[in-house]
């Protein structure tokens, strides 16, 4: 039986790795993981492109020949490797998703997802990932940011390759108003200025105070992409990974619920938009019935 749910609910994909761009025409990409990119489809840990000398010799041959499998005798710089990959990665994903925006999530997921890309042992270990250097901090942070200024170079070359205002940026992990401002400086300072040449930069709202304060924050950004299960994992306190508390899962709570109309109520008076990202929203008929009635047709998943 079909339900008006699912009549009137579409969804978009997450890019998470390249091999989705054969498939994902039917569906568009509705945000781009940089994250998940590097990870799938480089394998190498974005601070080892400027910190390669670093890494213990095993780890550096290793990456010689990884580098040598792709390239053969060809000689490429490391930081012009990565570049040309992201690049890559980026203007393929802008033309599949053709003359549609494409929201690109920059580089800043909690360090326990990169544990395993080679050259992890560049980062150091965090004891809760999860609340520790991530999003802007992670991009703010003096190590990281010559990674930064390449991942913002192959930005700036897909950019132009796809013909400027498609490509927009979206900075996951924003605490407070002083790191929002910080990640508008850091993006000016790499060429990436919020309005020139079209672009807009976009918030990923996953932190409870960024429906709070939704009234400041958008004032630094063009729009909200609302990451639903990050944002409600810290209103409720809850590790929804942790298998003893899975059946606590409820993102249709209401705490969640009065966040996100905090976040609607803010856009509604601003020619902003909201976006809502949530790759289990096929689990939460509640709140599939409430993002309808608030006038959502599209769910990032």
């Amino acid at each position: 039986m079909t339900t008006q749910t699912e009549l009137t609910l579409t969804t978009t994909t997450v890019l998470r790795n390249t091999q989705q761009l054969a498939t994902i025409c039917h569906q568009g990409i509705g945000l781009v993981s940089l994250d998940d990119l590097i990870a799938t489809a480089i394998g190498i840990h974005p601070l080892v492109f400027t910190q390669q000398s670093a890494l213990s010799e095993l780890t550096q041959q290793t990456l010689q020949q990884k580098i040598a499998d792709q390239y053969g005798q060809q000689s490429v710089a490391l930081a012009e490797y990565y570049v040309a990959m992201l690049t890559e990665l980026l203007v393929s994903a802008a033309r599949q998703q053709g003359a549609s925006p494409l929201k690109v999530q920059l580089v800043g997921a909690d360090s326990g997802t990169r544990h395993q890309l080679l050259g992890a042992e560049l980062e150091i270990a965090e004891v809760n990932p999860q609340l520790g250097v991530r999003g802007a901090s992670f991009c703010a942070d003096v190590n990281y940011r010559p990674s930064f200024a390449l991942q913002c170079e192959a930005i700036k070359r897909a950019r132009a390759a796809a013909g400027g205002e498609q490509i927009e940026l979206v900075v996951p992990f924003v605490r407070t108003f002083s790191e929002a401002a910080t990640m508008i400086d850091l993006l000016a300072e790499q060429g990436l200025c919020r309005g020139a040449n079209g672009l807009k930069v976009h918030m990923l709202c996953s932190v409870p105070a960024n429906a709070l304060l939704a009234d400041t924050f958008i004032h630094y950004f063009d729009g909200f992409v609302v990451d639903v299960e990050q944002l409600a994992q810290l209103a409720l306190g809850q590790d929804f990974s942790n298998p003893n508390l899975t059946y606590r899962v409820d993102t249709q709570n209401d705490a969640v619920v009065q966040l996100l109309k905090m976040l609607f109520a803010t856009v509604s008076n601003t020619s902003k938009d909201c976006d809502i990202y949530y790759n289990k929203i096929t689990q939460s008929p509640r709140l599939q019935r409430w993002l309808i009635d608030n006038e959502v047709t599209t769910v990032i998943c």
